[in-house]
């Protein structure tokens, strides 16, 4: 088994896979993590800005893809000074510290944000283990998009997905048929990208600009739930009434290119350390 030491400054592993980006990993007891990149399940643990990266299954995995995959080459700094200039997000900043946005496979991010409407984290991680078990080679190896429409769209149905099982498939028959359009969500203006990304199935504006942020890595998307617009309105908005679309504007002029960054720290700290945001 193959093992890799990369120089990980400003990054917080820990924060950055639990923050619910994505959803098919394991935290083991020791503290490490299982998950799958490239196809290869990888065991990760941090010493400090040292990532260790042991090879489980599958082949070796580059330095240089495990560094684009967590994003390592990003400065912070200019993060790290828009967090420092908000009162109301220094806790957020001192608990996870180098939170990183990962640079996910954009079907993968497109499937898991599909899945997550309406639903919890608990929930749809129980449906990505549930798939990976049954159409991926190994408990952690998510399907693409032929492997899914493979099995017919019975086999989904199968899944837990309930309702959002006819929107995954008729993606993923999208996707699959159309895949040079489906590229232009990393090159398009945000809007229009925008406006691109909801005309899959199951698209509504929060999940698109998951799926800009996550799987097209669009850090200027600002992702608006209801964790994120409760959030928004009691730090910025006085706990006033503000639509997810006035929410989105704030951010967007507020944070520019940063704003997707700012929103995961927001999240993660609602989602853990609550209103001691």
């Amino acid at each position: 088994m193959g093992m890799a030491f990369i120089e990980a400054r400003d990054f917080n592993l820990e924060a950055t896979i639990e923050s619910a980006q994505i959803f098919g990993y394991r935290r083991e007891p020791d503290g490490s993590f299982l998950l799958s990149v490239r196809g290869s399940v990888l065991r990760l643990h941090q010493n400090s800005e040292r990532l260790c990266v042991q090879t489980v299954q599958g082949p070796a995995v580059s330095p240089e893809t495990i560094r684009n995959y967590f994003d390592l080459d990003t400065p912070m700094e200019p993060l790290f000074r828009i967090l420092e200039e908000e009162p109301p997000l220094l806790d957020a900043l001192t608990a996870f510290r180098g939170l990183r946005i990962i640079r996910q496979n954009p079907w993968h991010a497109t499937a898991a944000f599909i899945i997550s409407a309406n639903n919890n984290v608990k929930r749809i991680r129980g449906i990505w283990d549930r798939m990976c078990r049954f159409y991926g080679r190994h408990e952690l190896d998510f399907p693409d998009t032929a492997r899914l429409i493979s099995e017919g769209p019975e086999a989904l149905d199968r899944m837990g997905l309930g309702y959002r099982a006819k929107y995954l498939w008729a993606t993923a028959n999208a996707i699959l048929c159309g895949p040079v359009e489906f590229r232009e969500l990393y090159t398009l203006p945000l809007d229009e990208a925008r406006r691109k990304a909801m005309a899959y199935a199951g698209v509504g504006p929060k999940v698109a600009d998951c799926i800009l942020l996550y799987g097209f890595h669009r850090p200027e998307a600002f992702p608006v739930d209801v964790w994120i617009a409760r959030a928004m309105r009691r730090l910025f908005f006085r706990n006033r009434p503000a639509s997810a679309a006035r929410i989105l504007a704030f951010a967007s002029k507020r944070w520019g290119p940063w704003a997707g960054y700012v929103q995961q720290y927001i999240f993660h700290a609602a989602r853990t350390i609550g209103s001691g945001t």
